[in-house]
């Protein structure tokens, strides 16, 4: 079996409401849609996500399509591995490209063998994958009513941006405690936006609240800093943006930095990646969560896969997924109670709706993910200090 050619759709889907965090506002969840077509008929479905959607699509069809055109679409690790030492001195952003690559390469290895992907990757240790409702920054009130939402929906965990106003953190969490009761964990999220002062200052007025972890408290690549932070508060920390790749995991693990990993498939370049992280973790004997980029139910099912072929994602995953206005499938996943059913057809498991594709490719939306207003001169800043 050899690929024939490659086919990349960038599509934007509305988001419900713009979603406030401390970096910026989203709009929309946009995304690159690969299709891997191969001369037995097998198509493999993959998407890239990330934080520049033009970008990731010219590292596909101006960097990586030769290394896949004629080859053999069944040998994903060698595919992959030559990938990723072409994009050595720009790892990250090829990680981005490569994860969806890859993801469509699983689905065509999957289809061909007539199994589902966390059949490659280990077999299944769940059948069903639970997700946290996301809240972002808004008033307190707005958020208590969307938190008891979700509890009423059947989530058992939320997960909050924060990091803008501590006075309006903690008038929001009280808010929550109020309308939830004690019952629903609560993780916070600040992305990066605090000194290692202000951080456990910030920390240690909201673990009042009972708080499951909290997420990136400071700036990914100082990881002295994180385990600093680690060291002073009785919260959690979570490695998010830090942990990106098998390797900045490996350094968070050596440093003591993180109790947690929040694992992304499109950063760490791949289902594979990411479930070396997740052993990598389980080693350490840390736990595990996904996140998320804003996915289609393409990388959502995908990222499902790995999530199941794992003992270790122990917490409920992100997924922006319930705050999309449609998506590209045939057959949309169902959240139900919190949780979406692991696919049990061969490859991934879903299809794209070739029309529903065509309309989202065509979505005039904002993309950015970063910045309130793109006029305006004001920029997001991290290592805030209060």
């Amino acid at each position: 079996m050899k690929i024939t050619n490659v086919t990349a759709t960038r599509v934007r889907i509305p988001l419900k409401y713009p979603v406030k965090w401390s970096g910026g506002t989203r709009f929309s969840a946009p995304a690159l849609i690969l299709q891997i077509e191969t001369d037995e008929g097998i198509v493999g479905i993959g998407e890239c996500v990330g934080p520049t959607i033009p970008t990731i699509e010219a590292v596909v069809e101006h960097e990586f399509k030769q290394f896949l055109i004629g080859r053999d679409p069944l040998k994903t690790e060698l595919l992959v591995r030559r990938m990723e030492e072409f994009a050595r001195n720009w790892t990250q952003i090829g990680a981005y490209a490569i994860s969806g690559i890859e993801m469509a390469l699983l689905d065509i290895k999957g289809k061909y063998l007539n199994t589902p992907v966390y059949n490659l990757l280990g077999g299944a240790c769940k059948q069903q994958i639970e997700y946290a409702g996301y809240l972002f920054i808004d008033e307190p009130e707005e958020n208590a009513k969307k938190a008891l939402a979700y509890k009423n929906a059947g989530y058992k965990e939320v997960k909050l941006k924060v990091g803008r106003s501590l006075h309006q953190d903690i008038e929001t969490l009280e808010a929550i405690r109020a309308a939830v009761g004690s019952s629903l964990k609560i993780r916070v999220d600040s992305n990066m936006n605090w000194n290692v002062p202000t951080a456990v200052k910030w920390i240690r007025a909201l673990q009042k609240f009972d708080l499951q972890y909290v997420e990136q408290p400071v700036p990914e690549f100082d990881l002295d800093a994180m385990a600093a932070v680690r060291r002073a508060v009785d919260v959690p920390i979570a490695a998010d943006e830090g942990c990106s790749t098998v390797e900045r995991a490996l350094a968070h693990i050596k440093k003591e930095a993180c109790d947690v990993f929040v694992i992304y498939v499109s950063e760490a370049g791949g289902l594979m990646r990411a479930r070396q992280i997740a052993a990598m973790a389980d080693t350490a004997c840390m736990w595990c969560t996904m996140g998320t980029w804003a996915e289609t139910g393409v990388a959502t099912a995908a990222g499902m896969h790995a999530i199941a072929s794992s003992c270790n994602f122990v917490f409920s995953n992100d997924t922006h997924y319930m705050l999309q206005e449609g998506d590209i499938l045939t057959k949309p996943l169902e959240i139900i109670n919190g949780k979406i059913d692991v696919p049990q057809s061969a490859g991934i498991g879903v299809e794209i709706d070739m029309q529903k594709l065509g309309a989202f490719s065509k979505t005039d939306v904002r993309e950015s993910v970063f910045f309130d207003d793109i006029g305006s001169e004001d920029m997001p800043r991290i290592g805030q200090i209060l």
